[in-house]
C-alpha cells in the first residue's frame, strides 16, 4: 500500500476469496494511515479457489456463492462502501444448456443485487472475454442481464478495456452505449500490459469517458509482464500519461 500512495494513486482494489480470513482491522489501519480509499472488492478468487458460481448446476453451490457475496457486501459497508465486482464468480459456464445457466445466473444475481441495495452498495457486473467464460462476454450482454433482473439502480457495468478490445465491435461506441451504466473502469492494453504497451488508443478512450461524464475510479489490472518490477516502476507513469 505504501508504494501505491507514494506513486500518487489514491485507492486500492482488494482481491479476496473469503472475507472472514482477512485481517480487516489491520487493513483499515493501513488505509487510514496512508489516506487511501478502497475502490472495489474483487471477488473472482472465490471461483478459482473454491469453485463458487452463481450459475452452478448445484443448488448448494449457488446458495453458498450468494451467501459469500452477501459477506463481501457486508465487508464493503465496513470499508466505506466500495463497489463489489461480479466477475468470474458468476461462473465459467458450460455445465448446462446456455439458456438454463443464464436463468440461474439472473436468479442468483437478482438476490445479491437486492441485498446490496438494502446495504447501499453498488455492484459492478464485469463483461469478460469468451476465452475465460461463456456468459456476458460483450458489454451489451451485461446490459441485457441487468435489464433481465429488473434494472436495479445499484448494478452497473465494469468496463474493462482488455475484455472490450476482444469482444466489443467498437470500444468508443460501446462506452457511449454504456454511458451512465459504467460503474468502474479497468485499464489494460490489448496484450494486458500497461497502457501504451499495446495498440489501444487510450487518448481517444479517455475523451469518450469524459464525453459521458464518467467520474468514477480508473484502475490498472495488468499482468506482471515483462516483470513485476517493470510494472511497479512504470504503472503510475503510464496511467497518468492518459488519465491524470
Amino acid at each position: 500500500m505504501a508504494w501505491i500512495k507514494s506513486s500518487g494513486l489514491d485507492a486500492v482494489e482488494i482481491i479476496l476469496s473469503d472475507p472472514k480470513l482477512l485481517p480487516i482491522s489491520d487493513i483499515q489501519n493501513h488505509l487510514l494511515h496512508l489516506d487511501l480509499a478502497v475502490s472495489t472488492l474483487s471477488t473472482g478468487q472465490a471461483a478459482g479457489l473454491e469453485d463458487l458460481s452463481l450459475m452452478s448446476p448445484s443448488r448448494d453451490v449457488r446458495t453458498r456463492t450468494v451467501e459469500r457475496l452477501k459477506e463481501d457486501i457486508d465487508l464493503s459497508v465496513e470499508l466505506g462502501r466500495p463497489h463489489v465486482t461480479i466477475g468470474l464468480i458468476r461462473g465459467k459456464g458450460g455445465c448446462l444448456p446456455f439458456d438454463d445457466e443464464y436463468t440461474l445466473l439472473c436468479r442468483s444475481l437478482a438476490e445479491v443485487a437486492n441485498y446490496a441495495s438494502k446495504r447501499s452498495v453498488v455492484l459492478n457486473l464485469e463483461p469478460i472475454n469468451r476465452y475465460e467464460c461463456l456468459h456476458l462476454n460483450e458489454s451489451s450482454a451485461a446490459i441485457r442481464c441487468i435489464e433481465d433482473i429488473g434494472n436495479p439502480e445499484n448494478v452497473g457495468v465494469l468496463y474493462d478495456t482488455f475484455h472490450s478490445n476482444i469482444e466489443d465491435p467498437d470500444m468508443i461506441s460501446t462506452i457511449a452505449m454504456l454511458s451512465d451504466k459504467i460503474s468502474h473502469v479497468h485499464i489494460a492494453d490489448s496484450n494486458r500490459r500497461l497502457p501504451g504497451e499495446g495498440h489501444i488508443d487510450f487518448h481517444v478512450l479517455k475523451e469518450q469517458l469524459e464525453k459521458i461524464d464518467y467520474a468514477g475510479y480508473v484502475s490498472l489490472e495488468v499482468l506482471n509482464v515483462p516483470s513485476a518490477d517493470h510494472v511497479v516502476e512504470h504503472a503510475a507513469g503510464k496511467l497518468f500519461t492518459f488519465f491524470r
